[in-house]
């Protein structure tokens, strides 16, 4: 057995990629030598995982770069750190996590990577660990799982999207795949060498959760996720084909939709309200994992800032008195929000203000859902009939479609159903439907502006409500993060990105 000490209490490693003098920093609780494969099924668990209890776990970090958030001025003076934090990032500040600007957040880097090294303990420990066969492999293909999808994160933070430019040149994150600490500093690999590498993990992952399925429930990830993130990767790297075979994998298991009819959604709701992921209707749910947020500033009476205008219109018309007397068509445009209220004598005035897909037990959860394949799947086939002109492809992106959407809108009315025939309307269509789908889930909106072209966004950030404003538009080169001076202070041979 590898000469290393655990610890299955807590988190009992924090590791950055930052180089030799930083690599690995080991503390312990309680020290125990692992020998069973139960007990690296808890290491697992518990610093493979995202763990909701982290600050840095935080609910949809990724929306406030684009055009989902808008500024609602500082209306509280209580708000005040909260608000200057966010604005570098609003504004798409190459400071935004610099001491001179919004300041270090371990969620955007140190966070995946201390993730990232607790599926490599987890894959190098395995076979010096007695137990069922099955057991082991089953936890080779979870940890493989995971991993791909933190790098997956990772790559569409820091580096450019798989479609823009040469992905063979272009710099996407440090591959770190051993446990093994070394005295080397690693530069960032290319956006093409991370992917291939998510494609390998994913791929052997799938095949080990296949063959050796546990059978878990959907906290823990298993065949189906590796699967639909098999359809995710595909789709960004522009192999439909490949896209739509996965997402016809998951959903050949698992086709369920949740019905939002099903749901209370008489009134305007909390984030904790029942939803899409939450535990008590899990019916679409692949995986999820529950998120950390700052309910304050996501619930204050007037937070700073709050979901666009350009996304609400996508839904149509819902405010809280058709809400009250459900007549509102797409039930998303209530049931995928937080509602705030601002108290206006004799009555409360509710508006939604914060993306907030699904929740329950005062959690928040995000994950993978069967929705999302639908999506892909159907994309698949709008792109296939885009480049040929072959009408059975319409058909089937039709169906997809309009299957999804029979499932998010109120009962009350007829259905009526899709049937544009145009490809690029019919695309267009697509883009705005996956928006209203995925809006406040995982990183779809940043990962999809990337993929479409990374086009031009204006923000505008106004002091208070109605006071000074400063005004910035996010260009190409602002769609990857800047990387924190203080993890290149540490690793020198980062390359920053420009």
């Amino acid at each position: 057995m590898k000469s290393i000490v655990l610890t299955l209490v807590g988190s009992f490693m924090l590791w950055m990629l930052v180089g030799c003098d930083g690599f690995l920093d080991e503390y312990s609780i309680t020290e125990v030598r692992p020998t069973e494969l139960t007990d690296i099924e808890q290491l697992l668990l518990g610093d493979a995982y995202l763990d909701a209890g982290q600050k840095e776990v935080q609910y949809n970090i990724m929306d406030i770069f684009t055009d989902d958030i808008k500024c609602n001025g500082l209306g509280n003076e209580g708000y005040r750190t909260y608000f200057e934090n966010m604005r570098w990032r609003f504004l798409w500040d190459a400071d935004m996590f610099n001491n001179a600007g919004g300041g270090y957040d371990a969620a955007f880097w140190e966070l995946p990577y201390n993730k990232i090294l607790g599926c490599n303990i987890v894959l190098d420990c395995l076979d010096e660990m007695t137990g069922e066969t099955s057991l082991r492999e089953n936890l080779r293909g979870e940890a493989l799982t995971l991993r791909s999808m933190y790098y997956l994160m990772l790559v569409n933070m820091y580096g450019m999207p798989y479609n823009e430019g040469d992905p063979n040149l272009n710099p996407g994150v440090p591959l770190k795949l051993t446990m093994e600490v070394r005295d080397e500093r690693f530069p960032r690999n290319s956006v093409a060498e991370v992917y291939g590498q998510i494609e390998q993990d994913l791929l052997r992952g799938n095949r080990l959760l296949t063959e050796y399925d546990y059978n878990r429930n959907f906290l823990r990830i298993g065949h189906l996720a590796a699967k639909a993130l098999l359809s995710r990767v595909y789709l960004y790297m522009e192999d439909w084909d490949r896209a739509i075979a996965y997402a016809d994998s998951v959903l050949q298991v698992k086709p369920n939709l949740l019905d939002l009819n099903r749901v209370n959604w008489g009134l305007p709701r909390s984030p904790e309200s029942l939803s899409v992921y939450a535990t008590g209707t899990p019916d679409e749910v692949i995986w999820m994992r529950e998120g950390y947020r700052e309910l304050a500033d996501m619930q204050a009476s007037d937070p700073c800032y709050i979901v666009s205008d350009e996304l609400l219109d996508l839904y149509g018309s819902c405010n809280q008195t058709m809400v009250q007397q459900k007549t509102i068509r797409d039930i998303r445009g209530c049931l995928y929000f937080a509602w705030n209220f601002k108290m206006a004598f004799p009555s409360v005035t509710y508006y939604r203000s914060y993306l907030s897909i699904g929740g329950s037990d005062n959690g928040v959860y995000q994950g993978i859902r069967t929705a999302e394949m639908y999506l892909n799947r159907a994309e698949g086939y709008i792109r296939k009939y885009m480049a040929g002109g072959d009408a059975s492809y319409c058909r089937k992106a039709l169906d997809d479609l309009n299957e999804l959407r029979r499932h998010r809108f109120n009962n009350q009315y007829t259905y009526e159903e899709v049937n544009i025939t145009d490809p690029d309307d019919l695309f267009q269509f697509y883009q705005e439907e996956r928006r209203r789908e995925l809006a406040g889930d995982w990183m779809h909106r940043w990962c999809d502006l990337r993929r479409y072209g990374m086009p031009e966004i204006n923000h505008t950030l106004f002091e208070t409500a109605s006071g000074n404003k400063t005004e910035a538009t996010l260009q190409k080169n602002r769609y990857v993060l800047p990387i924190a001076e203080e993890v290149i202070r540490l690793n020198p041979r980062l390359e920053q990105n420009k």
